[in-house]
Parts: structure tokens; C-alpha cells; sequence
């Protein structure tokens, strides 16, 4: 079955029409023929009996199904790239804190002052060695580690919820 569409040009001259044509493919029931619905846009211009395309396009839009599983794949890509980001931050906390690095370093003061806030709930579950200038912070690799797996419990279940089923 094929439903079609007629648009017409409403500033085109009387002798000369211009009209825009399109049509869908869709199987018997009302569904699309495949996964993808398959959109033909055509303009045409009429000039009495001579008939001319102007403009002929075919497109492909994707089903439902698909574009849901896209949302799905995106939002699990900026899940994974703010929990990435702040693994990252806690990564250079635990190693600027190893390295004994410079408290005092406008750098330093920065990454600690926007890493403290995720590492504060995971202190005091360690104790914390020092040797010299040196301190292995235990709280900054275990809540890298959790909020690993608090991310990838968070794509889980966008996966879940509204990934579409087959």
C-alpha cells in the first residue's frame, strides 16, 4: 500500500504549477515495509500538457524501534563520559596526593578543591600511609571504583527501561 501527499506550490503562476509529491511505503497492515520507512519527495512543474521533476529525494527515516535504541546509545554515552570525567579528576587526585605534589600549586589546589566533594564519603574507610611528602589515599580508588560501578549500574538500567524491545 502507498499513501501519497500533494502539497502545492501556492505562488507558482497559474499555467505553471509547481507541486511537491510524497509518498510512503508501508506494508499492508499500516506498518512500515522494514525496519526503516522509506519517504519519496518529489517537485514536479507542470507547463499545460509537459510535465518536468525538478526535484527528486529519497529518504531513509528510521523506525521507532531504532530511533529509541539511539537515544538509549546516547544517553549511555554521557553516563559514561560525567562518570569518565570524574574518574579522571580522581585519578590525578590520587596521583598528585602520591606524588607529594605542592599544595600551594594554583594546578594542585584546583584538582583537589573540585575532587573533594566526590572523595569525601570514601574517607575514613582506610587509613591513609605518609611517607615524607607522600600520601596514598585510599578514599580516592575506592570511589573511582564505585563510581564505576554506580555508572555502569546507571546504563544498565537506561538499557532497561527504555531500550526497545525486539
Amino acid at each position: 500500500m502507498t499513501e501519497h501527499e500533494y502539497y502545492r506550490d501556492p505562488e507558482a503562476p497559474a499555467p505553471d504549477r509547481r507541486d511537491v509529491y510524497r509518498e510512503r511505503e508501508v506494508d499492508g497492515i499500516g506498518a512500515p515495509a522494514d525496519d526503516a520507512t522509506r519517504d519519496i519527495y518529489e517537485q514536479r512543474v507542470y507547463n499545460g500538457a509537459d510535465e518536468q521533476v525538478v526535484q527528486s529525494e529519497r529518504v531513509s527515516v528510521p523506525s521507532d524501534a531504532a530511533r529509541r535504541a539511539a537515544l538509549v546509545d546516547r544517553a549511555s554515552q554521557v553516563i559514561y563520559f560525567i562518570f569518565g570525567a570524574i574518574s579522571v579528576l580522581l585519578a590525578l587526585r590520587f596521583v598528585l596526593l602520591a606524588l607529594g605534589a605542592n599544595e600551594l600549586s594554583p594546578f594542585v589546589n584546583f584538582i583537589y578543591g573540585l575532587s573533594r566533594p566526590f572523595v569525601l564519603p570514601f574517607q575514613g574507610i582506610f587509613g591513609e600511609p605518609q611517607l615524607g611528602g607522600s600520601l596514598i589515599e585510599w578514599s580516592s580508588l575506592v570511589a573511582i571504583v564505585i563510581y564505576s560501578l554506580i555508572a555502569y549500574g546507571l546504563v544498565r538500567l537506561v538499557e532497561l527501561v527504555f531500550a526497545p524491545t525486539q
